[in-house]
C-alpha cells in the first residue's frame, strides 16, 4: 500500500458567479522512502495541493476526492484528528521561514513545542531533543545557539531550523513547497542535499514543490507537471527528462538557464526561451478543453473545445496531450 495516496483532489471555492475551481481532478501517490517532484509555474495549484494534504485549505475551500494516509482518508477527518497528525505524520516545510517561525520566541522553544505536544515529552527532554535536532540539520547546538531569535539567524539558518521542527517528531510524509526560495546558490545546495539525506536515512515520504526542473531532476524518484490545477504528465523523472511529451514540460525546459538552451539576442546578449502569455486565472482556465491551448504552439481547434486525453507512453508514463511529443 503507498503511504499517501491523493485520488481525483478538486479544490474550488464558492463564488456569487459560481464556483470557482482551483485544482481539478489531481491523483498521485508517494511511497515509503520515495520522492515526488510537483512543478510548474506560480499560480498552477501547487501550493494549494500541498494545503490541501495538511488541511489547511482556507475557510471558503471545499476539497472532494480523497487523500488517504496509510489508507486513512484525511477529508473525513475534523480539525481536532488532523492536529493530531499535523507535525507528527504528516509535516510541511513552508516556502518562507521568516513568515513560518514566531519571532517573540527562542528557535529552541520553537523546535522544542512539537515534541512536547506530540510526543509528551518534558520540558528538560523536550530541550535536548531540540538540541539534537538543530545539530542534526547544521547549525550550533549549545545553550546559546538554542537561544537565538529568528531575526538573528541568515536565511539559510531559518530555513534549517523550519526543517528541524518538520523533522521533530518523526513524520511518515515531509512536504517541501519551495523550500529554497530566495536563498543563495550554495545555501541552496546543501538544503537539498540534507533533504535527500533525511529523506533516505527515516524513509519517509518526501513532496517537493518547485518551479525549478533542475531540482526536480536532481532530487525525485517520480515528477508530476501542474497547470492551472490539472497535472499534464507525469512519471519517473528519468523518463519525463528524456522524453518530454507535453508542450507545456518542454516549454518549462527550454526556459532553464543553460548554455544549451538559450539563443543569441541582440548585440550578442543571450536570451532564455520564455512561454508565450501567462498561467490562465482559476476563473478562466477550464473554459479551454486544454487549459493550455492559448500558449501552446501546436494548439488545434480540438484542444479549445475537448478535454485531451490521458495517454500512457511507456511504462508509468503519462501525458494529457492529443499531440504528445509534437505527434500528428
Amino acid at each position: 500500500m503507498d503511504l499517501l495516496s491523493v485520488s481525483n483532489l478538486s479544490v474550488g471555492f464558492d463564488t456569487p458567479s459560481g464556483q470557482i475551481r482551483i485544482l481539478d481532478q489531481i491523483s498521485f501517490t508517494v511511497g515509503r522512502g520515495q520522492s515526488v517532484g510537483l512543478v510548474g509555474e506560480s499560480g498552477c495549484g501547487k501550493s494549494m495541493t500541498a494545503l490541501a494534504i495538511m488541511g489547511l485549505l482556507p475557510v471558503a475551500a471545499r476539497a472532494t476526492g480523497t487523500i488517504k494516509l496509510d489508507g486513512q482518508d484525511l477529508l473525513t477527518l475534523d480539525d481536532t484528528a488532523m492536529s493530531g497528525l499535523r507535525g507528527r505524520r504528516l509535516a510541511m516545510i513552508f516556502q518562507e521561514p521568516m513568515t513560518a517561525l514566531n519571532p517573540v520566541q527562542t528557535i529552541g522553544h520553537q523546535v522544542a513545542e512539537g515534541v512536547r505536544w506530540h510526543l509528551g515529552l518534558g520540558r528538560r527532554a523536550a530541550r535536548r531533543t531540540a538540541a539534537e535536532l538543530v545539530a542534526r540539520v547544521g547549525l550550533p547546538a549549545g545553550r546559546q545557539g538554542l537561544g537565538r531569535y529568528p531575526h538573528e539567524l541568515s536565511g539559510g539558518q531559518r530555513q534549517r531550523v523550519v526543517i528541524a521542527m518538520a523533522l521533530a517528531c518523526g513524520p511518515d510524509i515531509l512536504i517541501a513547497d519551495e523550500p529554497t526560495t530566495a536563498l543563495d546558490v550554495t545555501t541552496q545546495g546543501q538544503i537539498l542535499d540534507l533533504l535527500v539525506q533525511i529523506t533516505a536515512t527515516e524513509k519517509m515520504g518526501l513532496l517537493l514543490i518547485t518551479h525549478d526542473l533542475g531540482v526536480i531532476a536532481q532530487m525525485t524518484d517520480r515528477m508530476m507537471v501542474l497547470y492551472a490545477g490539472r497535472i499534464v504528465e507525469t512519471g519517473p523523472t528519468a523518463g519525463v527528462f528524456n522524453a518530454m511529451a507535453h508542450p507545456y514540460t518542454r516549454g518549462l525546459f527550454a526556459a532553464l538557464p543553460s548554455s544549451d538552451l538559450v539563443t543569441s539576442g541582440p548585440r550578442g546578449r543571450e536570451r532564455l526561451a520564455a512561454i508565450p502569455g501567462d498561467v490562465p486565472a482559476p476563473s478562466e482556465a477550464l473554459q479551454f478543453g486544454c487549459a493550455f491551448a492559448p500558449r501552446c504552439p501546436l494548439a488545434e481547434t480540438r484542444c479549445r473545445s475537448s478535454e485531451p486525453p490521458q495517454i500512457a507512453l511507456q511504462a508509468d508514463h503519462s501525458v494529457a496531450c492529443f499531440r504528445p511529443q509534437g505527434q500528428t
